[in-house]
C-alpha cells in the first residue's frame, strides 16, 4: 500500500479535553493545526440512537467497544466496530480509554470539580502552584467546558428522587456534600423530562454516550470553536502507529481506517510541532513504542511511571424506594475530606439502570487520594504496553477502608440501610499518569531531550487528581501547559 506524504505546521494527536484546548489555542495564535483522532465522529441524531445503551434490545452492540468483540462493561459478545471504549487488561487492573472525536468528554459522568489546596498539593507536590491553578486555570477550564450544578426544578423532579434521598441521608450523618458542577445542557435535560428528547440522562443511560445531546462534549464545544476558526482540520478514523524525529521536527505515521478497522490508506506527515493528547493510555503507548523502537531512545527512564487509579465503587440498599435507575448524571458530590480516619473520600451518586426493582439503592462512584504506584512497561511480543497496578498493596487497600468508613457512618445514621458492596475499582476509567509533568516533560509539557514534542493530557498527572474525578484537572493542566507551549510553537514557525 502506497504511503501518502504530508506536512503540517502543528499536529495534535487526540481530540478530548486536552487535545481540543490545544487545537483551539494554536488556531487562535494563527497556527494551522491538524488533529488526528483514531475514533469516529458521533453526531447526535434526531432519532436519539447515536450511541448504544444498556437498554437496547439484546444489550449493547459494537458501538460500546473499540475494535474488540468484548468489553468489561458487558457480558455480550460484540460485533467488531470502532466503538467508544477501548479496554486494556493489565496486572491488577483493566483500564478503559475513550475513542471518538471528543474523547472521554463523550461519555464521562461530566463531573467538574477541583480538589482542595491540601489534596492538590498531595497530588502534585511542587510541580504546580495551587494558587496559580485555582486563580487562573481551573476557572478557564470551567469557562471553556461550560458547566453548572443541577437547577432546582430538575433536582426537585421525580427523576432525581435518588439524589435527594442521598442528600437527606448525608445530612443525617453529618457528612459534607454539595451540588457539583456538571458539563451538561440543562435545557436538554428538561426536554428529556418533557418527552421531546429521548430519555438518556434521566433514564441513567450515559455509559456509552448520551443520545439526547445533553452532554456538553468537546466535539460540540471547544473543538467546534477550534474548527470554526478555519485553521483546524480534524481527521477521524486516523490511527497513529508511530512517531519519530525528522529534521527539525517529527514524522507521524498513521493509518486511515474504516469503521470495522480495515486499513484504507497509510500516511506519513512531517511537522515541526507535535502535541500528544491521546490520553494516559494512548500517549504513553506511543512514547514507549517509540523508545523501544529506537526512534526516541533518550526518553527519560521515568516514562511509564507515576500511574494511579483512584476509582472506588459502592452500592447501598435497605432504604425506601427512591427511583435509583433514573436521574443522571451524578449531581451530589460527597466531600468526606476531614473526618475520615483513613483517607479523604469523594463520592458521586449515579443512576444504576440494573438496580433491582422495588428496592431503594444508592450507587456511588468516587475517588480517594491515589498513590502513584502503577506503571506501564513495553511488551515487545505484543508491541504494546502492559499496565501493572498493585491492587493488594496496603496503600491501595487503605482506600477501600476509607470508603467503608464513610458508608458505615451513613448506615448508622440511616437505620435499615446497609452496604451491598464497596471496592476499589478493578476496571478503571480514571487512570492517570505515565508521562509525569516536570519529570518526563518540563512545565510546558515539552518532552525532555526532543525539540517540538509536547504532551498536554492526563498522562501528565502524578497518578492522582487530588481525590476528585480528573476531568476538570486534566482540562486545567492542559490550559496551563498549552499557554506556555503556544508561544514556542509560534516562534518556531
Amino acid at each position: 500500500m502506497e504511503v501518502q506524504q504530508h506536512q503540517a505546521d502543528a499536529v495534535v494527536v487526540g481530540s478530548g479535553y486536552a487535545g481540543s484546548i490545544a487545537a483551539l489555542r494554536l488556531a487562535e495564535a494563527g497556527v494551522d493545526t491538524l488533529v488526528l483522532e483514531r475514533g469516529r465522529r458521533w453526531p447526535v441524531s434526531e432519532r436519539g440512537d447515536t450511541f448504544t445503551t444498556q437498554a437496547d434490545p439484546g444489550g449493547p452492540d459494537g458501538r460500546a467497544s473499540w475494535l474488540s468483540p468484548s468489553s468489561p462493561l458487558t457480558d455480550k459478545t460484540l460485533d467488531v466496530y470502532t466503538g467508544v471504549l477501548e479496554s486494556l487488561d493489565g496486572d491488577g487492573l483493566t483500564m478503559i480509554a475513550a475513542a471518538g472525536v471528543g474523547g472521554a468528554s463523550l461519555l464521562s459522568n461530566a463531573t467538574m470539580v477541583e480538589p482542595s489546596a491540601e489534596l492538590f498539593r498531595q497530588a502534585f507536590g511542587d510541580v504546580l502552584d495551587h494558587e496559580e491553578m485555582t486563580g487562573t486555570w481551573y476557572p478557564q477550564a470551567r469557562e471553556l467546558i461550560g458547566c453548572s450544578p443541577i437547577p432546582k426544578d430538575v433536582y426537585d423532579s421525580d427523576f432525581y428522587a435518588a439524589a435527594r434521598s442521598f442528600a437527606d441521608q448525608l445530612t443525617r450523618a453529618g457528612i459534607p456534600y454539595e451540588l457539583v458542577d456538571l458539563a451538561v445542557d440543562w435545557d436538554v435535560i428538561r426536554a428529556e423530562m418533557a418527552g421531546t428528547r429521548v430519555a438518556a440522562e434521566i433514564a441513567g443511560l450515559n455509559l456509552f454516550g448520551v443520545n439526547s445531546g445533553a452532554q456538553r462534549s468537546v466535539d460540540r464545544t471547544i473543538l467546534a470553536r477550534a474548527e470554526a476558526t478555519g485553521r483546524v482540520e480534524v481527521r477521524p478514523l486516523s490511527v497513529v502507529t508511530a512517531i519519530r524525529p525528522a529534521g527539525n521536527g517529527h514524522v507521524v505515521e498513521y493509518d486511515t481506517i474504516d469503521e470495522r478497522g480495515t486499513v484504507l490508506a497509510r500516511h506519513h506527515i512531517a511537522t515541526g510541532n507535535l502535541v500528544l493528547a491521546a490520553g494516559t493510555l494512548g500517549t504513553t503507548r506511543l512514547l514507549m513504542r517509540a523508545k523501544a523502537a529506537g526512534a526516541l531512545p533518550d526518553l527519560p527512564d521515568a516514562l511509564g511511571t507515576k500511574v494511579g487509579n483512584s476509582e472506588v465503587i459502592t452500592a447501598r440498599t435497605g432504604m425506601p424506594e427512591n427511583n435509583p435507575t433514573q436521574g443522571g448524571p451524578s449531581s451530589i458530590l460527597v466531600k468526606d475530606w476531614q473526618d475520615n480516619p483513613y483517607a479523604p473520600v469523594t463520592l458521586l451518586n449515579f443512576p444504576w439502570p440494573d438496580a433491582p426493582s422495588g428496592q431503594g439503592w444508592i450507587t456511588t462512584i468516587g475517588a480517594c487520594p491515589s498513590p502513584a504506584l502503577g506503571s506501564f512497561r513495553y511488551d515487545s511480543a505484543k508491541d504494546d504496553v502492559v499496565l501493572s497496578w498493585p491492587v493488594d498493596d496496603p496503600r491501595v487497600t487503605r482506600m477501600a477502608s476509607a470508603v467503608q468508613d464513610t458508608l458505615e457512618r451513613l448506615n448508622t445514621a440511616n437505620p435499615g440501610s446497609r452496604t451491598a458492596f464497596a471496592k476499589v475499582g478493578t476496571t478503571g476509567g480514571n487512570v492517570v499518569g505515565g508521562v509525569p509533568l516536570g519529570i518526563v516533560t518540563d512545565d510546558r509539557g515539552a518532552v525532555r531531550g526532543y525539540r517540538g514534542l509536547y504532551v498536554v493530557d492526563s498522562s501528565l498527572l502524578h497518578g492522582s487528581s487530588g481525590s476528585v474525578p480528573p476531568a476538570l484537572t486534566v482540562a486545567a493542566v492542559a490550559a496551563r501547559v498549552v499557554s506556555r507551549l503556544v508561544p514556542a510553537v509560534v516562534r518556531a514557525r
